[in-house]
């Protein structure tokens, strides 16, 4: 059996790989614009194998400890994190479509309500937490950042020119949170 503590390493370091791997990718990958373009089309096409992976391999070690954290945070958020972690896996499975489109596929539609899915339940999680070993500093973490990922969120998906940069400003607050629980959760 997996102890406690390994499942939170694995949780520690998902977001950050997860992070590295699309910042990689956007240098890299031909024709993807990460200012205008989500995180999530990267998946799209030549190459999209890489986001795809990068999805499912952060979902499953995220999900996988979401186990530790709800033996060392709260139930509650550790379930949270877990339908965050599953909704990862879910997002590299079904590949969104590219946007602006005309139609929305069958699987695009599925990724857009997988996504709207994760950053809820991420949100969620933050507030459930802010209540695990309350500090002043470690409360107003959990609330600016509970705040901060639906607000970015929607302000991602409506503005066009800037989307990816305002999505991977989400990620980059969301992500962080949840290394930062992570390490926490390790150091009880």
């Amino acid at each position: 059996m997996i102890g406690r503590r390994s499942l939170l390493r694995g949780g520690v370091l998902a977001p950050i790989l997860f992070v590295l791997v699309f910042l990689i990718n956007d240098a890299l990958k031909p024709g993807y614009e990460p200012v205008r373009d989500y995180v999530s089309e990267a998946a799209i096409g030549p190459g999209g194998w890489v986001q795809i992976a990068n999805f499912a391999g952060a979902g499953l070690l995220i999900t996988a400890s979401s186990f530790g954290l709800s033996r060392t945070v709260s139930r509650w958020t550790g379930r949270l994190i877990r339908v965050f972690g599953v909704c990862l896996i879910a997002a590299g499975v079904f590949v969104s479509d590219p946007v602006p489109h005309d139609r929305s596929t069958w699987h695009g539609s599925v990724h857009n309500a997988v996504s709207i899915v994760a950053f809820g339940s991420l949100t969620l999680a933050c507030c459930t937490a802010s209540r695990w070993r309350p500090t002043s500093r470690w409360r107003w973490l959990c609330i600016l950042t509970g705040c901060a990922i639906p607000v970015l969120f929607v302000v991602a998906g409506g503005v066009s020119e800037t989307a990816g940069l305002w999505q991977r400003l989400t990620i980059a607050i969301g992500w962080s949170w949840l290394a930062v629980l992570g390490l926490r959760a390790l150091h009880r």
